[in-house]
């Protein structure tokens, strides 16, 4: 797969993964609208993490 084309990983056109792509947030191509995030960079998983950490102490503080 090569990360400059930009339909390699999608799966069911909705969800992003490609591990070679460099990019955390990408631009849905058939919907003309709308972003998604690659699952396949590490740097996703560690941002989505760090938001699960910030709700979870929000709750639980309110």
């Amino acid at each position: 797969m090569k990360s400059g084309n930009r339909d390699d990983g999608w799966l069911s056109g909705r969800i992003y993964f490609n591990r070679e792509d460099k990019r955390v947030i990408i631009k849905r191509p058939q919907s003309g609208f709308g972003y998604t995030m690659n699952l396949g960079n590490k740097w996703t998983w560690i941002l989505n993490i760090f938001v699960v950490i910030i709700i979870v102490i929000l709750v639980c503080v309110l």
